[in-house]
């Protein structure tokens, strides 16, 4: 008896379809009696419980009242998580203002933890508003040369809005200071 067309091709399409199956070592289909292991399984979800800080800490103070026209010492203070060598303190920009005296302070050998402190002049414009003065701080550490930039925000004479005195949450007085939002 000679099968008929559509059972012929369905007995040959079984027969491709056994022959793709992988076989395991122990001549069995793999499919059928083995697990296949996953390749590409989902990555574990990781949680980082870490503090990453940078290792060097500045804090930049005015030693002097802000006003237009006058002269500003600024007091940088500067601490480090790792010995750093040949550490320095320089101002990269002063934006308007100008720089009297130095405008870079060696800090030595910055100890871990050890506070360094250098200070600097600038005289603002009679004119103008905000300037914006930009330090950075640098030494040789052991895996190489590391640094940090810092910046102070010099507003002379303050806001030009006078503050609102308003309650706060806690009924502590807070000043107020009108915002807008600056177009980019």
């Amino acid at each position: 008896m000679r099968p008929t067309s559509a059972s012929f091709q369905s007995s040959w399409l079984w027969l491709i379809a056994l022959s793709l199956l992988p076989l395991s070592p122990q001549g069995t289909f793999a499919g059928e009696l083995t697990p296949k292991p996953r390749l590409h399984s989902s990555p574990a979800r990781v949680t980082c419980d870490a503090s990453v800080q940078h290792p060097i800490q500045v804090k930049i103070e005015a030693l002097d009242p802000i006003r237009r026209g006058a002269t500003v010492r600024l007091r940088l203070t500067s601490s480090s998580g790792v010995a750093l060598n040949r550490a320095e303190a320089r101002i990269v920009s002063a934006g308007e203002a100008s720089v009297l005296g130095r405008s870079r302070a060696p800090l030595g050998i910055m100890g871990a933890r050890r506070e360094a402190t250098a200070d600097f002049t600038v005289a603002l414009p009679a004119q103008g508003g905000r300037q914006l003065i930009q330090f950075r701080v640098e030494g040789e550490g052991t895996a190489g040369r590391i640094g940090r930039g810092a910046a102070f925000n010099l507003l002379p004479d303050g806001p030009s809005t006078p503050a609102r005195i308003v309650a706060g949450a806690s009924g502590q007085l807070v000043a107020e200071y009108p915002a807008r939002r600056i177009p980019r």
